[in-house]
């Protein structure tokens, strides 16, 4: 289960390659909200805590791939379609969630990728990040975010370096 620094690395590093021509300082605010989209999947513990609902609805609804389409199209009904675009890599960025805790659960539940088609909770089981089997202490916490940031930062730093490459070959290519 990996926290909202893993999330919100992917969901920046989705939305960083949506406008590669456009300049960096430009899109800032674009790449906050590829990182705020890519956590919201699991505002759902809000509902749990609030609504008091059993915990099996985290990883449920939010976390699918059918949501995360409607939430695209809704979205793009919404813009239109000259931002076509962006609204894809904001859907992107916020499908990014429920994929990664698909690949990076070993233990507990799984994720409803598939509902409303299945309530199947299904997990690769391959590598297990940021999971805490024992609870969760400071200590743990800690050494989570700084393993999370070793492996998602470079992704995000490499998105970033293909962003400056394409658009200096867009502008070399405009230049000849």
């Amino acid at each position: 289960m990996p926290l909202p620094i893993a999330h919100s690395l992917i969901g920046a590093s989705v939305v960083t390659l949506c406008r590669p021509r456009s300049p960096l300082k430009d899109d800032w605010r674009l790449f906050l909200f590829g990182a705020f989209l890519a956590v919201i999947p699991d505002f759902d513990f809000f509902l749990i805590w609030g609504l008091h609902l059993s915990r099996e609805w985290h990883r449920g609804v939010s976390h699918s791939i059918f949501f995360a389409l409607m939430l695209t199209g809704a979205t793009l009904l919404v813009a239109g379609l000259s931002r076509t675009g962006i609204v894809l890599a904001c859907g992107a960025a916020f499908l990014s969630h429920g994929i990664l805790d698909f690949l990076s659960t070993r233990q507990g539940m799984g994720v409803e990728l598939l509902w409303p088609f299945s309530d199947d909770r299904l997990k690769l089981g391959v590598v297990g990040i940021s999971e805490f089997s024992h609870g969760i202490n400071l200590i743990e916490l800690v050494k989570a975010s700084l393993i999370e940031l070793i492996i998602f930062a470079p992704i995000l730093l490499g998105a970033l370096l293909v962003r400056k490459y394409l658009a200096q070959a867009s502008t070399f290519q405009t230049g000849l």
